[in-house]
């Protein structure tokens, strides 16, 4: 009998075991579907990426003559306990005006930031409307590497330098830029409610 009983106990623990961890399990991370999203549990230490968004891209700088710079990136964010990781491509136009003419920059590039640094890297196919006395214009491409601070990726300030591809050259201004941009990606202020990709590597 008593072995029979402690058998029987054994089993109990056994099974109570079993079906704590699995509560536990279920609780810490295991991915639900729900349509084409991930229900995942919410705790303090997740780590996920949010799904991509299309946002709109706004800064500020100058490159000797200030411009702003507007456009749009594919972003999303990678949560972690200690910090976040951001990433995507974007395509914006720098806008230089002054009293003589207009300056415009379309621009493909390529960002990438975690936590308090960043870095990107884009082409810019600068277009100088009126540039001289008789109204002519020129173009030139230059490919632009910049780093700097960034506020997990809402916020950059970057310094870069443009580097010319082209024979023609765009005189009037420097080589070295100075920027702070803004990405307003609204997951930033409700990320345990982001839409979240599954698992998996996404750079």
């Amino acid at each position: 009998m008593r072995i029979r009983s402690r058998i029987w106990k054994g089993a109990m623990i056994f099974v109570l075991a079993g079906g704590v961890h699995g509560v536990f399990a279920q609780e810490q991370g295991e991915p639900k579907v729900k349509g084409n999203d991930i229900e995942v549990s919410k705790t303090p230490f997740e780590r996920y990426w949010t799904k991509p968004r299309i946002i709109p891209k706004v800064g500020l700088g100058t490159m000797d003559r200030a411009f702003v710079e507007l456009g749009v990136q594919w972003h999303d964010i990678y949560k972690q306990p200690l910090t976040l990781v951001t990433k995507g491509p974007y395509c914006t136009v720098d806008v230089f005006i002054d009293d003589s003419n207009i300056l415009l920059g379309p621009k493909l590039g390529y960002e990438l930031t975690a936590g308090l640094f960043g870095a990107a890297v884009d082409m810019t196919y600068f277009i100088d409307h009126n540039y001289d006395h008789e109204g002519g214009n020129r173009s030139g491409v230059q490919l632009t590497p910049k780093a700097g601070i960034s506020i997990l990726g809402f916020a950059n300030l970057f310094y870069g330098y443009a580097i010319p591809l082209t024979d023609e050259t765009i005189s009037t201004i420097s080589r070295n830029r100075f920027s702070l941009v803004f990405n307003f990606n609204k997951d930033y202020f409700d990320l345990k409610e982001a839409r979240r990709r599954t698992p998996r590597n996404h750079f």
